[in-house]
């Protein structure tokens, strides 16, 4: 297990690190775009991200889960036929789908958006489900040096792309650049996948065994639910503000959201290799824990870090970007939702990865009801700073439950989830000391 434990740490501290400059840059770009284009503007570039987000959201059903559970337990040579199927299949589905919605709202929510922009979101939608097919199959094959190699350069020709608003100051650069991000990442992603040896690919002899498409979409369907919910209710209150308040509102808020959705890429840089990890163990025990090192290794720096983008943003917005000023107060009430949904995060895919995804319905069902029935209440009377207390409530509260089922599950002790073992605090210690003779 100290083996089996030092290569998942080094493999999340390398994707930890990976992201954290990636958010770096991820504000960096924020940041030049703030102080250039109007909110509207900017409106534009998150409407066309989230609309493309939905529809893979909705109707990729959370094939990539499935596919990085396979994989990681009867790997590739097993599961190539069915992703092959499955994903050919879906990708036909999300381009149909999105031009009838486009063609169906194109008078009502999409009214003040250019029909290139609608294009554009379609589009941003179909190359997102097949670069995450890709990507998936990287994460299950513990492929991830390739894998944050593939997310740097996404962060980098993001930056570079925003920086061109110096230039041209119009979201269709940004747009544009987005879907050609993604289509160089599916390039590269492709190319690493064909040098994966099918020799060398040795499951459990009980899952060495072909996987139909069939088992793909039951594990998918299950895993489905919980992330449409979670989809739903990271963006709903965005939604509401924007139907009632028009782009500018709506950029104010989701601008506030980009900023301290930066410190989600901790638990989602542990929760990734873990997943992948946990799926291929056989033991329960180390399962969990490993789950339950990884949701302290979170929280701790997730507390640590949260404050500091608060005192930053305070410092610099309104000196830097005065037009973005409101953004302040809802970002301060978005931290505290945004520390507990850490725990939601690595603990949900822990759970699928012992191969129970349907239990994560339960926790995001419980934040998306509370968002949307606090959304519709608090925003016409408090607007935007309403939008930020409905989804702070809500990612609250998907958290808690999260824990709780998580220790129901497994029987864990809710102390665990908190207080170091010895045999971590060791742990930490031998990896300090290695740091420190390199």
């Amino acid at each position: 297990m100290n083996k089996k434990r030092g290569g998942v740490l080094q493999d999340a501290l390398s994707t930890f690190g990976t992201n954290a400059f990636g958010a770096v840059l991820a504000l960096i770009s924020s940041f030049c775009i703030m102080p250039v284009l109007d909110p509207g503007e900017s409106g534009l570039i998150t409407q066309n991200q989230m609309v493309g987000s939905a529809l893979f959201t909705l109707l990729s059903f959370s094939v990539n889960s499935s596919m990085i559970y396979y994989v990681s337990r009867c790997k590739l040579k097993n599961v190539v036929r069915s992703i092959k199927r499955v994903s050919v299949a879906l990708t036909l589905l999300i381009a149909a789908v999105g031009a009838v919605v486009v063609l169906m709202l194109r008078d009502s929510y999409f009214a003040d958006t250019a029909t290139l922009y609608c294009i554009c979101a379609v589009a941003y939608g179909v190359f997102s489900f097949v670069s995450n097919v890709f990507l998936a199959i990287l994460r299950g094959e513990n492929k991830f040096r390739v894998y944050n190699l593939i997310n740097l350069m996404q962060r980098v020709l993001t930056t570079a792309f925003s920086l061109t608003v110096f230039i041209w100051p119009t979201a269709a650069v940004i747009v544009s650049g987005s879907i050609f991000t993604l289509l160089l990442s599916i390039v590269l992603a492709y190319a690493s996948i064909r040098h994966i040896s099918y020799a060398q690919d040795t499951p459990a002899p009980e899952n060495d065994r072909e996987v139909s498409s069939g088992e793909l979409l039951r594990y998918s369907m299950k895993a489905h639910v919980s992330n449409v919910l979670t989809f739903a209710n990271t963006n709903v209150s965005s939604i509401i503000l924007k139907a009632n308040n028009g782009l500018t509102d709506f950029g104010v808020f989701t601008k506030a959201y980009t900023i301290v959705q930066q410190i989600w890429i901790l638990p989602d840089a542990v929760s990734m290799v873990i997943m992948s990890r946990i799926a291929a163990m056989t033991d329960t025990k180390d399962k969990t824990k490993l789950a339950t090192l990884s949701c302290k290794l979170v929280s701790y720096l997730t507390l640590v870090c949260l404050p500091l983008v608060v005192v930053a943003a305070e410092i610099f917005i309104p000196i830097l970007f005065p037009k973005y000023v409101d953004c302040i107060d809802p970002l301060k009430i978005l931290t505290v939702g945004s520390f507990f949904i850490t725990y939601s995060k690595v603990l949900s895919n822990s759970i699928a990865a012992y191969g129970k995804p349907e239990l994560n319905i339960i926790s995001t069902a419980v934040g998306v009801v509370l968002n949307l029935g606090l959304s519709l209440v608090l925003i016409p009377h408090l607007l935007v700073a309403g939008a930020a207390l409905a989804t702070s409530i809500s990612l609250t509260a998907q958290g808690l439950t999260a824990v709780i089922i998580f220790c129901v599950y497994t029987k864990t002790p809710f102390y665990r989830l908190i207080i170091p073992t010895r045999d971590e605090i060791a742990l930490a210690a031998g990896i300090l000391k290695r740091g420190k003779r390199t």
